[in-house]
């Protein structure tokens, strides 16, 4: 059976005591089988035993390994790394309790980024190359890679949001800037919006409604952080973007929003934006939050608005987020 319906057919192959298909190591992880396989192709992380037709079963050392790499992905240790910091395997274990399966593969080498430990460089430079070339495949093919290595959340911190600060910075000095930018943003938005809308689905937090107010068209960023938020279990009422301050105070009213997600770029002034926020807050009773370049830039307008700053950086805006509505 190809590698591509493994996660399919695992469930219905052989087992042995104490050996879980792929899937049900999915399930009990949290970690997609697209990525237990880049794990153990691209980094040897993972040893599981094959059966006679092809099926990795997996131990409870495994599970437990998979486990500790989460946790060091959450801690920003890098794929490459993490497997280096582990305990060593007992390779003896698994033939033990499989016998007469097929031995293991061994695994691929680890590709050059992960050798150094930090991927992203190379990823967000591939991916602006494949931006400026209008080049779709180019750009699929970094984005999954990514994606089968690291959580959605630290793809779009450091590498789809980076890629579009760049694309933005490059407007107008190069040729066909604003053509690149679209097209980056609506290859983007194809890519999160069904994630965003699943992830959404299955939240049972507190209910934020997240707009980007009048003017601000750039929401993708607003989008990525959405989508963040979703994955901690918030739900997220989008607005999108150019949305009047009267209009997000009416939403919050109707959606009961517990509060609001505000994104906003470098390009606003900041006495637009002081002015923004600040008729925000008067409009609703709930937290007004504020992300996006411009927070990083004008925190002072924010904080003298009665608004919080939320930054630029995913995981201390979380942070914050659940600091002032408590996490899901």
């Amino acid at each position: 059976m190809s590698e591509g319906r493994e996660g399919e057919g695992s469930e219905r192959g052989p087992h042995r005591p104490g050996l879980y298909p792929i899937r049900t190591v999915s399930r009990l992880t949290g970690v997609p089988a697209v990525t237990l396989r880049a794990w153990e192709r691209r980094h040897g992380i993972l040893h599981p035993t094959r059966t006679d037709t092809g099926h990795r079963l997996y131990s409870e050392g495994d599970v437990d390994r998979v486990r500790q790499v989460v946790a060091l992905l959450e801690r920003g240790v890098a794929v490459g790394q993490a497997g280096s910091l582990l305990a060593p395997e007992d390779r003896e274990t698994a033939a033990d309790a499989a016998p007469g399966m097929a031995p293991p593969r061994a695994p691929e080498p680890a590709p050059s980024e992960g050798q150094t430990g930090d991927p992203w460089p190379g990823y967000v430079e591939g991916m602006l190359a494949g931006a400026r070339r209008f080049d779709t495949l180019a750009l699929d093919t970094i984005y999954n890679d990514a994606l089968s290595l690291h959580p959605i959340d630290r793809v779009s911190q450091y590498l789809t949001h980076p890629v579009l600060e760049r694309l933005g910075a490059e407007w107008p000095e190069q040729e066909a800037s604003i053509a690149r930018e679209h097209f980056f943003s609506n290859f983007l938005r194809n890519k999160l919006g069904a994630r965003f809308h699943h992830l959404n689905a299955l939240s049972q937090g507190p209910r934020l409604v997240a707009a980007c107010p009048s003017g601000e068209y750039h929401d993708l960023g607003l989008l990525q952080f959405a989508l963040a938020a979703a994955g901690q279990g918030y739900r997220l009422v989008m607005l999108g973007a150019d949305v009047p301050e009267a209009e997000i105070a009416a939403a919050v009213h109707i959606a009961a929003g517990r509060a609001v997600l505000l994104s906003v770029s470098a390009r606003v002034a900041p006495e637009t934006l002081a002015r923004q926020v600040a008729a925000l807050v008067a409009l609703t009773p709930v937290p007004v939050l504020v992300g996006g370049a411009a927070a990083d830039l004008w925190p002072q307008h924010i904080q003298a608005a009665g608004a919080r700053v939320l930054g630029t950086d995913f995981n201390l805006a979380l942070r914050r987020l659940g600091e002032c509505l408590g996490s899901p």
